[in-house]
């Protein structure tokens, strides 16, 4: 009798558990519009501003939202939760006042009465880059200095060059950067007068002005192949990772390769780690190209800082602390677009494809 009321209380209990529960509802579909946000702050900055307010007591809203034209007919949006007490606007092409609705919204997606808020931004974020630009000759080409873009947005350096014959302009390269402030070099141009143009362009389709200036390049060459591997200098603390990662593959011209024909050491080989190439001509080095392992640029085991030392003794001492070497420079490695552990298309095209470059003098 016993193991019959047990089963009983079972049956009753599966029964019980089995039984269809009413949907709860998070909101109500017929509930009124949420309450207004009734006054705003507005602090400019480049290309926007932030707008700060005090959030209703309504339980009702899910967030807040700002509707405003960054161009005649071209609305943008931006929301807040209701976890922030603010709003930033981008995207301004002109320093005029611009009217923008700030409003809540509510769980069943009505909207409250917008607060109209006027909003005067300062100077646009390409104009103000644009002024804190220059341009200048350097070793094979023309450098790029930047500054100004204090928000770090993502913008494009696009450097123009006349035709001597036809007076035209045309594109030279785009540079993609989201820095503050930084460099771009183009190399590869001839060692004669060129007038040269740079325009600064962002995602919501702004350009600034065009920066013109006339350089003359400075004259540079390739040092001549191939280089050599010298041994029994300073401590050579590494081991080549495969038959196909030793050192020759510094100078053997092939970047384009994933898993091979790279200069890759195993991992369990100390740091730092050194090693000393014979450039075999005595020569002033004004800058080095390296070019990253595809799909690998900027991370896994990609070089982060390194240091390079030179010397143009025949039979140099081998003591690394030796006056017969010089310091030639500390180097750091880090992608334009200063975004870390996830690089852009653009980061991986200068690292593997152009070669990151790595200049020893300050022209």
């Amino acid at each position: 009798m016993k193991k019959v009321f047990l089963y009983t209380v079972a049956s009753l209990l599966i029964w019980a558990g089995c039984k269809e529960e009413e949907r709860i509802d998070f909101f109500s579909a017929n509930a009124s519009a949420p309450l207004p946000i009734e006054a705003v702050s507005v602090t400019p900055r480049h290309g926007g501003a932030v707008l700060k307010y005090q959030i209703p007591k309504d339980e009702n809203i899910i967030c807040v939202k700002a509707v405003y034209e960054i161009n005649p007919g071209q609305l943008s949006e931006v929301k807040s939760s209701t976890y922030l007490d603010s709003l930033v606007l981008q995207g301004f092409a002109t320093e005029e006042t611009m009217q923008v609705k700030v409003l809540t919204v509510g769980r069943n997606g009505k909207e409250s009465t917008p607060l109209l808020v006027d909003v005067t931004p300062l100077t646009p974020v390409v104009m103000e880059v644009a002024s804190n630009c220059a341009i200048k000759e350097t070793i094979g080409g023309v450098k790029i200095s930047y500054a100004g873009n204090d928000y770090k947005d993502n913008l494009v350096y696009v450097l123009l060059a006349q035709n001597p014959e036809t007076d035209e302009w045309n594109e030279v390269r785009k540079f993609y950067s989201g820095l503050e402030k930084g460099s771009h070099i183009q190399r590869g141009m001839d060692a004669v007068e060129t007038n040269v143009g740079l325009y600064i362009t962002d995602r919501w389709g702004h350009s600034s002005d065009t920066i013109f200036a006339m350089v003359t390049p400075i004259f540079e060459e390739e040092v001549p192949k191939p280089f050599a591997h010298k041994e029994g200098l300073w401590d050579n603390t590494w081991t080549a990772g495969g038959p196909n990662w030793g050192i020759e593959c510094l100078w053997d011209g092939r970047w384009d390769h994933k898993s091979e024909y790279a200069f890759i050491t195993t991992k369990s080989s100390t740091l730092p780690q050194t090693f000393v190439i014979d450039l075999k001509h005595k020569v002033e080095i004004t800058r080095i190209v390296a070019h990253q392992r595809p799909e690998y640029t900027y991370i896994d085991t990609s070089v982060k800082e390194f240091e390079l030392w030179g010397t143009c003794v025949d039979s140099p001492n081998v003591d690394a602390g030796h006056p017969d070497w010089i310091n030639l420079g500390r180097f750091s490695s880090y992608p334009p677009s200063g975004q870390i552990g996830n690089p852009t298309p653009e980061d991986a095209e200068y690292a593997n494809v152009q070669g990151e470059e790595f200049e020893f003098l300050d022209e």
